[in-house]
């Protein structure tokens, strides 16, 4: 399994990891690049270069087959490796994404985030970051886990995550290529994630052939993070399910 986590994360986004490994599967847990110890990327990219990452991790830790377990831009990737490089998917785990373009709401929302970001002002706009990250029900109830993630979205390379954001406001529109996976698919998605939302995840279900929705209430575009055991345990079902012996 390769995990591949949302802007301004890196792989403490994934609870999941230890029940997964010892359910007897091994893991990668991607920090994707410009976040976490893959240390900073300023560079201009696009998801599809993100992608391409994937794989390469793939061919590093010499692995032919992965399932990929992406969520938000982790997922844009997942979508994007499965389409381009079929061979190297066994199955997807598509959380809180899209195959859709980026609305013109975000567009905007990024333009007013980006260049203070940027500046010693940051702490100005991240109640309105831990707000587009964070649904509403964790915001009111896991202030442990909010305060954790604050100084984590602090410590990440400011010019790093806005290369970032522009390869998520510029991503391209896959949904009319979704008939091409047909590996075995399960999305989940936070009830209370407005970004990308709800409405993106059933189009996902809908589109990917024999794909499966699992939508989790009082949770929002960090799903993972903030439900861990209901976003584990359909995780771990769907594994069991799909193993490597029937995929």
């Amino acid at each position: 399994m390769l995990f591949s986590h949302s802007w301004f994360c890196d792989g403490h986004q994934w609870p999941q990891v230890d029940a997964v490994v010892n359910a007897g599967f091994r893991v990668l847990n991607l920090d994707n690049r410009g976040h976490g110890h893959s240390g900073p990327h300023r560079r201009r990219y696009a998801v599809w270069d993100m992608a391409d990452d994937l794989v390469a991790v793939l061919d590093d830790a010499h692995v032919d087959q992965a399932v990929l377990v992406g969520l938000s831009v982790g997922g844009f990737a997942a979508i994007r490796a499965a389409l381009r490089h079929p061979g190297r998917v066994r199955a997807l785990v598509l959380a809180d994404t899209a195959a859709s373009a980026q609305g013109w709401p975000g567009k905007l929302k990024a333009d007013a985030l980006g260049p203070v970001w940027l500046t010693p002002a940051r702490k100005v706009v991240l109640p309105q970051l831990v707000k587009t990250l964070f649904g509403p029900t964790a915001r009111g109830q896991q202030p442990r886990l909010i305060d954790e993630w604050r100084q984590r979205f602090l410590t990440q390379d400011a010019r790093s995550m806005m290369a970032a954001l522009r390869a998520i406001v510029t991503r391209d529109d896959v949904t009319d290529r979704l008939h091409e996976i047909t590996v075995p698919t399960q999305v989940i998605v936070g009830e209370e994630d407005h970004d990308p939302g709800v409405m993106a995840s059933i189009s996902l279900s809908a589109r990917i052939p024999g794909a499966h929705l699992i939508a989790l209430p009082d949770t929002g575009h960090l799903s993972a993070l903030e439900q861990p055991a209901a976003f584990g345990d359909p995780l771990l079902d769907f594994l069991r399910a799909h193993d490597g012996h029937t995929l």
